[in-house]
């Protein structure tokens, strides 16, 4: 895979301010790479957390019927 070019910053036209502060600092653009583990294990919490929340929403539901059927009108 190839080494990944580095990110140009462009300059917005006209100079800083006369009483602006300039930093010029050398940076390095920090991210995690992920290899292929890092995204089976992304992919299988992702499928988990939607399971979770697929199986917590019909009893949600179940329960916000109930409560308005309790405050609804008596029939």
């Amino acid at each position: 895979m190839p080494k990944p070019q580095p990110v140009r910053l462009r300059e917005a036209p006209g100079g800083p301010a006369p009483d602006a502060q300039v930093i010029d600092v050398p940076y390095v653009e920090v991210r995690k790479r992920r290899g292929i583990l890092g995204r089976v294990w992304f992919a299988l919490v992702a499928v988990f957390w939607a399971a979770v929340i697929g199986f917590l929403i019909p009893p949600a539901w179940l329960l916000a019927q109930e409560i308005a059927a309790m405050f609804g009108p008596a029939a």
